[in-house]
């Protein structure tokens, strides 16, 4: 069972769809590279389906012919064509700096690779102790792994822990790691409308 919000010595926080929003810019890269490399077109709705499972789930559903390292690779080298509409969640700076007044920790868990995460972290204004990208545990989320990395590496158990996410991935992760779940606009432990909910919560110390 995991501690109360209020008291979390950690916060880990999903990246697409909490500190910044890239779905427009995944749909137009992933559609460039079946462009590219001649698969079917992504659809709406098989993109909507398959968003924040990961890269492995790209190379199982979207381009069998390459592995997960040929499309790292191949997304780290077109991400950035497509960044004119990536959208940044406010109040992002604020937040992690009041995360480190209070004494909490904090962590960006992300499917997205971790050499591309970093900037996309970087352009969001977040600062926070440790980055776990998708290429750096064994399984991407929905599976624990990311959770229950950023916790040893933050030195705390992940009981002491809140996940901060939007997706059913996000919460299956938290919750398999035995960590509280913060959903935003999706159920969890504690559900908020947007981030800046959290932010006025740890603002007022309640």
């Amino acid at each position: 069972m995991s501690i109360s919000l209020c008291d979390a010595r950690a916060l880990l926080f999903d990246l697409d769809g909490v500190l910044i929003d890239s779905y427009e810019v995944w749909f137009a890269l992933l559609n460039a590279v079946a462009r590219e490399f001649d698969y079917p077109a992504v659809s709406r709705d098989a993109f909507r389906e398959g968003w924040g499972q990961g890269i492995e789930a790209d190379a199982r559903l979207l381009f069998p012919r390459h592995t997960v390292p040929d499309l790292e690779r191949i997304y780290a080298e077109r991400f950035e064509r497509h960044l004119g509409v990536l959208a940044v969640a406010s109040g992002v700076p604020a937040l992690f700096e009041a995360l480190r007044a209070r004494g909490v920790r904090s962590a960006v868990i992300t499917n997205t690779p971790a050499s591309m995460a970093r900037s996309l972290v970087a352009r969001a204004g977040a600062t926070p102790d440790v980055l776990v990208g998708g290429t750096d545990v064994p399984r991407a989320k929905p599976a624990p792994d990311m959770v229950l990395h950023a916790c040893a590496k933050l030195g705390v158990a992940p009981r002491e822990a809140w996940v901060v996410g939007d997706t059913e991935f996000d919460r299956a992760a938290a919750r398999a790691a035995g960590a509280g779940f913060v959903g935003l606009g999706t159920e969890g432990d504690v559900t908020l409308a947007e981030l800046g909910e959290l932010f006025a919560h740890l603002a007022a110390g309640t």
